[in-house]
């Protein structure tokens, strides 16, 4: 009832479906109750992007050690897109999400010194498709590595991004903030 009427979504400020999409790290849920088999959770992802695409709704997508997956079901939704929150995914995946509408979201990752392949795609993709994220409560960016991440650390991957990118921090500050508006149709 709260995702079919537009006028309640609106009211709710519901902008988008997430996070959704497929984990496959994980083998279990719930202590080890409920066993995580991608065959489950491939019928949910897809049921998922399917009421995304009757609402007109971009989505969160969740996608850890399952890229090529994850690619192939956005492949079946053209009209639906969204972002890739804590892209870990390759520079060239990344770039052709990019060429299909989608958002890369990067995360406290983008700090880390084995962050070769976060930098790698945050240097080879339009910078109109980047935001940022804090991904909270986990991997909190360096120097705060460890911690309890929390949206106080943005500021972190905003100054890593303005470096990559050879940029002001201002700058990305700005784009990034666009990006993010336009992406769930924030005015």
């Amino acid at each position: 009832a709260l995702l079919e009427n537009e006028g309640t979504r609106k009211q709710n400020k519901i902008v988008a479906l997430g996070e959704i999409g497929l984990d496959y790290h994980w083998q279990s849920y719930d202590n080890g109750r409920i066993p995580m088999n991608k065959e489950l959770q491939a019928f949910f992802f897809d049921e998922q992007m399917k009421l995304a695409e009757r609402l007109s709704l971009p989505v969160i997508i969740h996608d850890r050690e399952a890229h090529g997956d994850c690619f192939d079901m956005i492949l079946r939704y053209p009209e639906v897109t969204g972002v890739f929150h804590s892209y870990s995914g390759s520079a060239e995946m990344a770039r052709e999400l990019c060429r299909r509408g989608w958002y890369i979201s990067f995360s406290g990752v983008l700090t880390f010194k084995n962050a070769r392949k976060a930098i790698e795609t945050a240097q080879s993709i339009p910078i109109d498709r980047i935001v940022l994220e804090t991904d909270c409560p986990y991997m909190a960016p360096e120097p705060f590595r460890g911690k309890r991440n929390h949206p106080g650390y943005l500021y972190r991957m905003a100054e890593k991004l303005a470096e990559i990118r050879g940029m002001t921090v201002e700058e990305i500050r700005q784009i990034t903030t666009e990006n993010g508006k336009r992406l769930y149709g924030i005015k």
